[in-house]
């Protein structure tokens, strides 16, 4: 991504696995993104209550509250039920239909190179933007 075209546009990233959050962080950086990041659900809330992204990046197996309960309260909330979430996880068992239909996109960590996830991102964010200059 043109990283002009990223600047100023803020990711949440959900990740409980501090290696994989470091990784992807601070790339998703150098590509230009304003990226905060929360290691467990409870904490994701907390942050989600007081500021809106531009997309968030989901991990669905997490400590204190799942990413399942995460994307149900996203898509419940009307200040934060548009923000596109991009479900990044290795847990297939919890990637239901009912859960996938609530996300913009699933990618499965095993078969996902960064580049996989940065297409994606570009992707829901013009999508996201496009929608808004059309509203």
């Amino acid at each position: 991504m043109n990283p002009d075209a990223a600047s100023g546009k803020s990711i949440l990233y959900i990740e409980d696995d501090v290696v994989v959050l470091t990784a992807y962080r601070d790339r998703l950086q150098k590509a230009g993104f304003d990226v905060e990041s929360s290691v467990d659900g409870l904490e994701a809330m907390h942050i989600l209550a007081v500021r809106v992204f531009d997309l968030i990046i989901l991990d669905l197996a997490l400590p204190h509250f799942s990413g399942v309960d995460i994307l149900k309260a996203i898509r419940e909330n009307p200040r934060l039920k548009s923000i596109p979430v991009v479900i990044f996880s290795s847990n297939v068992e919890s990637a239901q239909p009912s859960v996938l239909k609530l996300a913009d996109k699933f990618l499965l960590k095993g078969d996902c190179t960064f580049q996989n996830l940065l297409h994606a991102i570009e992707d829901l964010i013009a999508a996201k933007f496009r929608q808004a200059g059309n509203t």
